[in-house]
């Protein structure tokens, strides 16, 4: 299962022309390929790499002369990224070839899953890999160490018009491919967080580790990730709004 889920995490961007969110297929029709782009490169999925340069000769983890922690953020709350998560699923299980009953007897387990009441939720996954295993191992310690209560200090989304929005549930990581959830309201003082108006919606997290690796390291944007230690992945609210609505 662990290596299955390697595949979601570390494929390259994959080589499938332009989709058009709004035209997808039933899920259960999806390539791999296809549910591992929605997964990693879609309007709801960001990436956010930061690099440490190991400096001297033969240094570094078994010869690795760069570290790379990167973080995987997900709106999970976004109908086609759990749909992406369950086609995954079903390809591992051989889905494709089951007989009638046992297609039945699968799609109920997921049910709960995919028809979760997200009516008053955002929920965003945060998920980690490193080619350090002490880094992996410690931003594993943080994410299962957090509460709800330390996390009110730590985690907000964030529009330009509801800044830090701050969190309403939090919890560890239970799966290795989707990792930690952050669960906030849909709406802040009686008004909705995401509105069409809304330019972009990010996701910060402080006092991540894993994230302010020295002075010279640099996140996915170009940026220097700073002495905060800070996660900060934003999203395209344009690029998330699906025949007419927005998909979040």
């Amino acid at each position: 299962m662990f290596r299955f889920f390697l595949v979601v995490l570390f494929s390259p961007l994959l080589a499938v022309a332009a989709t058009s969110w709004a035209n997808l297929e039933p899920f259960h029709q999806w390539s791999l390929d296809k549910a591992v782009k929605v997964l990693n490169d879609s309007p709801w999925a960001r990436q956010e790499t930061f690099t440490r340069v190991i400096r001297g000769v033969g240094s570094g983890i078994s010869g690795e002369k760069e570290i790379y922690n990167t973080f995987y953020i997900r709106f999970l709350s976004a109908r086609p990224i759990r749909d992406a998560y369950a086609r995954v699923q079903q390809i591992r299980h051989g889905y494709d070839r089951m007989v009638p009953e046992r297609k039945q007897r699968f799609d109920r387990a997921q049910r709960p899953t995919l028809h979760m009441d997200m009516s008053k939720w955002i929920v965003l996954s945060v998920s980690f890999r490193s080619n350090d295993p002490n880094e992996e191992s410690s931003v594993r310690r943080f994410f299962q160490s957090e509460t709800v209560q330390t996390m009110k200090t730590k985690a907000f989304l964030s529009t330009p018009t509801c800044p830090q929005v701050e969190i309403a549930a939090y919890f560890p990581p239970r799966e290795e491919s989707v990792g930690a959830k952050f669960v906030f309201p849909r709406e802040y003082d009686g008004l909705p967080v995401i509105t069409e108006e809304c330019s972009s919606v990010s996701l910060e997290l402080l006092d991540v580790p894993g994230t302010n690796t020295d002075s010279n390291s640099r996140n996915s944007s170009g940026s220097s990730s700073g002495a905060n230690s800070r996660l900060r992945a934003t999203f395209k609210v344009e690029s998330m709004i699906v025949d007419g609505r927005i998909v979040i």
